[in-house]
């Protein structure tokens, strides 16, 4: 026996049909009736239904609902004369309502219920490696980091993706020379709530910087982080990790540990896009100001954030290091205040990152033999080799002082 929450609104045939789903043929029995969506949010939480069925006259039906149930395996049936407004909503069963004969939908409803479960085999992991880039601040070279590192992995032929998961001020379309407001991350958010078996096209239609390199842009308005789910963006992580050999994420640069993304999945959270891409990142560079400010708010943001980092392999990118004595001091401190020590550094050219910037373009693109394309050059052989070997063996990347030569 299969149990069903009934919320058709107000239709002259709710009665009947509530009282045809109760025939024994059908194995289904009505738990409870409710008036909207807020009656039945509050339903699901005390009663033991597989499905929830609804009409295009049930009011307060969201997406938030929707991922709701989806989240706890509730199937939501629409009977419907708009089959495109529910799939927009991302109502995964919907049936066309004959106005002559509304009862004609109970044998498809019966179908639908009576699916057995197929035996699902647990999801392989997807081999693509997810870097996260992250930094304490702002000014602290994190979306540099992920245009030079995406860039050269690129050239290395790694299939590469850059997602712009900064919520607070998503940049990553318009350094890269495209028009803002792209609906990137959300789009994709869309589809996959949608389920949409189509999301596969939806990652062959994002913008292509170049050869092997594709963007995923952030927000079109900071406004719409409420239209982001944890749940959500959990399954887009996994899905960019079997499209692409490599995706890197821009995470944004306020960060705050919320243990709740455990339980309430499918609510939105302000930071879950950063943080979700920190859970599932294989690796994570945290950029930083090679001076006292910069070292500062590293070391302080690490103390405080470090459980965001206990799943990945955590290396330090240091910016506008200019000396070997210099090196040395910063390097010391954050080895000693953090225990990282794993730690790349670069010196800074304005100039050479100015003509970049105004170009929608890279560093290392511009000038191949600059002291900043050749860090990245480094790094990204280091993980292009690593793929090389089919994730065999732990991506353990060394950092090399002797890549940069320093004036004394």
């Amino acid at each position: 026996m299969k149990n069903l929450i009934a919320a058709l609104g107000l239709v002259d045939w709710e009665a009947q049909f509530v009282s045809g789903l109760g025939h024994p043929m059908f194995g289904l029995q009505v738990q409870r009736r409710c008036v909207d969506g807020v009656d039945i949010r509050a339903a699901i939480q005390v009663s033991d239904c597989q499905a929830v069925l609804v009409s295009d006259a049930t009011p307060r039906i969201n997406q938030d609902l929707i991922a709701e149930l989806a989240d706890k395996n509730i199937k939501l049936i629409a009977i419907t004369s708009d089959v495109d407004h529910w799939q927009d909503l991302g109502a995964s069963h919907c049936i066309e309502l004959d106005s002559n004969n509304p009862l004609s939908a109970l044998k498809q409803i019966s179908e639908l219920m009576s699916d057995e479960p197929q035996a699902v085999e647990p999801e392989s992991d997807p081999k693509g490696l997810l870097i996260a880039v992250a930094g304490f601040g702002g000014a602290c070279g994190r979306t540099m980091a992920v245009k030079e590192i995406g860039w050269q992995l690129s050239k290395l032929g790694s299939k590469t993706c850059l997602v712009d998961s900064d919520t607070y001020g998503p940049s990553l379309d318009q350094e890269l020379g495209f028009e803002p407001n792209q609906n990137g991350l959300l789009e994709l958010c869309r589809s996959i709530e949608r389920k949409n078996a189509l999301i596969q096209t939806h990652f062959e239609l994002l913008p292509e910087v170049s050869e092997n390199l594709t963007l995923v842009a952030g927000l079109p308005r900071i406004s719409r982080w409420t239209d982001l789910r944890v749940s959500t963006l959990r399954e887009l992580w996994r899905k960019s990790r079997e499209t692409f050999d490599v995706v890197i994420a821009d995470v944004g640069a306020v960060l705050e540990l919320d243990h709740s993304l455990m339980h309430e999945t499918s609510l939105p959270r302000r930071h879950a896009a950063s943080l979700t891409a920190l859970e599932a990142a294989a690796v994570t560079f945290i950029c930083a100001r090679a001076d006292s400010v910069g070292i500062t708010r590293l070391v302080r943001g690490y103390l405080e954030f470090h459980e965001l980092f206990a799943n990945s392999e955590v290396h330090v990118l240091l910016w506008g290091v200019v000396n070997d004595a210099q090196s040395k001091d910063v390097r010391a401190a954050v080895s000693r205040h953090t225990g990282i020590e794993s730690i790349f550094e670069t010196s800074y050219d304005f100039e050479i990152t100015r003509k970049a910037l105004q170009h929608g373009s890279f560093v290392s693109k511009l000038d191949s033999k600059n002291v900043i394309a050749k860090e990245f050059e480094a790094i990204a052989t280091m993980i292009h080799k690593h793929l090389e070997q089919q994730n065999k063996t732990p991506l353990q990347l060394k950092s090399k002082r002797s890549l940069l030569k320093r004036a004394a």
